[in-house]
């Protein structure tokens, strides 16, 4: 077994690193560990990489594991990490006719979902929040039945990177 006891750095936000992983990948020398939002969370692991390497992860508290993570790289050796797309429910603001209307709806979206205690994405005019399945989608076209004019609820799968600040504690 692999012991990687730290994050080296991320493919996504190195363009070194990103290129080291091009030409491992083009060699065949690079692995991937699939793991969830919510075991990103987690300190320790153990995890079989897609060829089979058994890999266990030992990381300091609080570290929490992003997707294109490297965990280890080594002469002939490149393991990442990928988290896995999960589905969400994307509620989309749509048209809304003054600044006291954008206000008034922005604080009623704000306060249920906070009640909902989830992590969120805002990008734009559009908040992603992870769910469990499609009856959460028909509990937030329930929830914001009130001010259903002003939104567009849909589901997607994404690989989920919640605000910073915004993680939140799922229950």
């Amino acid at each position: 077994m692999i012991l990687a006891q730290s994050v080296i750095g991320n493919i996504n936000a190195d363009a070194k690193l990103n290129d080291e992983y091009k030409m491992m990948c083009k060699n065949d020398l690079c692995e991937k560990i699939r793991i969830s939002r919510l075991e990103s969370q987690r300190a320790r692991m153990r995890k079989k990489t897609d060829k089979g390497t058994d890999v266990g992860i030992q990381l300091a508290a609080g570290t929490i594991i992003r997707n294109g993570d490297v965990i280890l790289l080594e002469k002939g050796k490149m393991i990442l990490v990928e988290i896995e797309p999960e589905l969400v429910a994307a509620i989309q603001l749509q048209g809304h006719s003054t600044d006291h209307d954008l206000f008034e709806l922005t604080v009623k979206i704000g306060h249920a979902l906070g009640n909902l205690h989830r992590p969120i994405r805002i990008e734009g005019h559009k908040i992603s929040l992870p769910i469990q399945d499609d009856s959460e989608i028909n509990m937030l076209n329930s929830l914001f039945a009130p001010i259903s004019d002003h939104l567009k609820i849909t589901k997607e799968m994404q690989v989920f990177k919640p605000d910073s600040g915004m993680e939140g504690h799922e229950h």
